[in-house]
């Protein structure tokens, strides 16, 4: 029971801090432009883990530099994963995401308004002009995270791949780095109503330079193996 009460505790907390968090950030963005998004988004994700007791261990063995982008490629169990993945990459970085968050109010609006890229699943333009905007984000030098399974794992075993984040890698040039993210699934699990204090291993792998004399198929499992094998080991 009183797992419980703690639990909707942290909850409520998180929803009162999101939506302190998207006001502040939408008033910023008309203020300064929507750059600014970026550090809101960092402070806000830290925070939230913070409320969460959610400890974070990196293992970063790839190398990167903040003045350039990169296609940051991870697992995806948790809707812990986003605020995990922007406390630590670097600042810059946009997230793809669904559409059908926008409906929700404030929160919503806000992402709207921000440098994250929309997508819209079932609708093939919207997707291709989504992929479009990734590239153009690219150029601006901006780094984009992409979950390729396109929905969260219920179990923390990872899913089949989509060919997407490949593509845009292939196109743009840009390193791809491969994230496993470990133990999140645990924080919320899908369907319960308890919020668990738990420890979250990242891994950082290894960039993967991108050669247009690659095979996509090949490129995609490289990637999954490389994921895949953190999460058994």
């Amino acid at each position: 029971m009183f797992k419980k009460i703690l639990s909707l505790f942290k909850l409520v907390s998180i929803i009162i801090v999101t939506i302190a968090f998207a006001l502040s950030v939408i008033f910023a963005m008309f203020i300064k432009g929507k750059k600014v998004f970026y550090k809101f988004a960092k402070i806000w994700s830290k925070l939230l883990l913070k409320i969460s007791n959610i400890k974070i261990n990196i293992y970063n063995s790839a190398d990167i530099n903040n003045q350039n982008s990169y296609v940051y490629i991870s697992n995806h169990s948790s809707l812990f994963d986003i605020p995990i993945l922007l406390s630590i990459l670097n600042l810059n970085t946009r997230i793809m995401y669904k559409e059908e968050l926008e409906k929700i109010p404030i929160f919503g609006y806000c992402l709207k308004l921000s440098p994250f890229i929309s997508v819209k699943r079932e609708d093939k333009e919207n997707a291709l002009e989504s992929f479009r905007n990734s590239i153009e984000a690219i150029k601006q030098n901006d780094s984009v995270i992409i979950f390729p399974e396109g929905t969260r794992s219920e179990t923390g075993e990872i899913g089949v791949f989509k060919k997407g984040a490949f593509l845009l890698a292939l196109k743009s040039g840009k390193d791809i780095i491969p994230i496993t993210i470990r133990g999140a699934n645990q924080i919320l699990p899908k369907g319960k109503f308890i919020m668990n204090s738990t420890i979250v291993n990242v891994y950082i792998h290894n960039n993967i330079k991108i050669d247009n004399n690659l095979d996509t198929n090949q490129l995609i499992n490289q990637v999954y193996n490389i994921i895949n094998g953190k999460l058994k080991n």
